[in-house]
């Protein structure tokens, strides 16, 4: 197994495995939105390294977050295997697309969509149904399963888990309370993060050192996030969480940015052919 020469020590991979915990316990993300930007700043990472990192690093955290919710009786396997099933099929895909093409253009169609989902959480706009599974037609199922299978090619082309699909998902189509959306979201990401990272290890991409001190440092994160989640009024919890979308889609659009002006940079130091 090869390293980086220079190889980030234990202490930032612990600390940046903690905020990310934190996160995903919280908002029933993967956590791969702190990580991947931190992980940049670091010695040996580049996008690549650092996504294929970040998805190892998530099936720890999101593993913990979803073994504590079960404890707290917030999960739904049924929905979670709904909108996981297809996701893992969408991480492999997004996994290899990301050897082959641009992946900025795809982080700009999802911060944008990212926006509109964090605009519709912030207006108030409730699912229909109670939660129940009243809500679970023929037409809502499908569309999870899709928006789960979009999620994981996501997933696999950015290095995040799909909790920022997958909750608000599970919420307006299938009528989840947000918490009980976030737990099932957590359940669903860890078959997700695996099958994406097993996949980027094929391709020499996965730092597996890094990726498990992450793991480690994110579990007491996730303790403290998951207990946060089920503490704080549902409204707050749902402000928070289209924060954090905001957050993300502001992430991804500077991504973009960076990798923009790095192509334009590399077109014009290109020698002209004769």
């Amino acid at each position: 197994m090869r390293f980086p020469i220079s190889h980030p020590s234990l202490v930032p991979l612990l600390a940046i495995g903690l905020l990310a915990g934190a996160f995903a316990g919280l908002f029933g993300v993967g956590g791969g939105t702190v990580m991947v930007p931190l992980l940049l700043l670091l010695p040996g990472f580049d996008e690549r390294r650092a996504t294929a990192t970040s998805l190892l690093a998530i099936v720890a955290m999101a593993a913990a977050g979803a073994a504590l919710q079960q404890a707290h009786g917030q999960l739904d396997p049924g929905a979670a295997l709904l909108i996981g099933a297809p996701a893992v099929a969408g991480a492999l895909l997004g996994t290899s697309l990301q050897q082959r093409i641009p992946a900025r253009a795809v982080s700009l169609a999802f911060a944008i969509l990212l926006l509109c989902v964090a605009a519709t959480m912030l207006a108030g706009i409730e699912p229909s149904g109670d939660g129940g599974g009243q809500t679970r037609t023929a037409a809502a199922l499908a569309g999870v399963a899709l928006l789960g299978g979009a999620a994981g090619v996501l997933s696999g082309l950015v290095g995040v888990g799909g909790g920022s699909i997958f909750v608000p998902t599970l919420v307006l189509l299938l009528g989840l309370g947000h918490v009980e959306a976030e737990a099932t979201s957590l359940l669903a990401i860890v078959p997700v993060s695996l099958a994406g990272a097993l996949n980027q290890r094929r391709y020499g991409n996965l730092d597996v050192r890094a990726g498990l001190l992450l793991g480690i440092g994110s579990l007491p994160g996730a303790v403290v996030g998951v207990a946060l989640v089920n503490a704080l009024p549902v409204r707050i919890i749902e402000l928070l969480f289209a924060l954090l979308l905001c957050f993300t889609a502001i992430q991804l659009i500077r991504r973009f940015r960076r990798s923009r002006i790095a192509a334009g940079r590399g077109r014009a130091t290109r020698p002209a052919s004769a």
